[in-house]
């Protein structure tokens, strides 16, 4: 009899993973995902094909925080985590917004793409489409969104799980974290 040397944890599954590249083919805006579960938050980036000056970080700094606050206000929910990062080199920038997964949504979703769409326009990177369009049907891509957000908020994952776009590619893994070792005594 064979075992196995490492077991595969049950919500370490293929179908949180899949739902993640799900997540990221209906939005071809979004760079990167990370889900940190150990603060039960989640990292999406957005990259522009630019230089954003210190002016438009401030604006869209302060227009998500806005526009998510706002929502959340609407459907009755307070954020526990938001953050709006935008970090510049010499000619692309990134905008990464963090927030908790406990209150984070599909609408809240599909507006921060929006919002960053209407702000920076063709120069916010996007996806190609992929040879086969995955989504004809738009109910049917809105629940897998909804599928997707409820595996990254799920509890007893204990890895975080990243995803991201390589050309016409999404890739997802999972990042295990090493325990911190006990300092000895002298």
């Amino acid at each position: 009899m064979r075992t196995l040397s490492k077991a595969r944890l049950p919500s370490e599954s293929s179908d949180a993973v899949g739902l993640v590249v799900a997540l990221l083919v209906r939005f071809p805006e979004i760079a990167t995902i990370v889900s940190h579960p150990t603060d039960g938050t989640l990292t999406l980036a957005f990259a522009i094909d630019a230089r954003v000056d210190r002016r438009t970080e401030l604006e869209t700094r302060e227009g998500v925080s806005e526009h998510v606050r706002s929502l959340l206000d609407v459907v009755g929910e307070r954020a526990d985590c938001l953050s709006v990062v935008c970090e510049a080199d010499e000619s692309t920038s990134f905008v990464r917004v963090t927030r908790d997964a406990r209150s984070f949504s599909r609408e809240e979703l599909q507006m921060i793409v929006a919002l960053l769409c209407d702000r920076f326009g063709a120069t916010l990177l996007r996806s190609p489409a992929a040879d086969d369009d995955a989504f004809d049907d738009e109910a049917s891509a809105d629940e897998l969104v909804e599928f997707a957000i409820e595996a990254l908020r799920d509890p007893a994952q204990q890895r975080s799980l990243v995803g991201f776009r390589e050309e016409k590619r999404v890739l997802v893994y999972f990042v295990k974290r090493k325990k911190a070792k006990a300092r000895g005594r002298s």
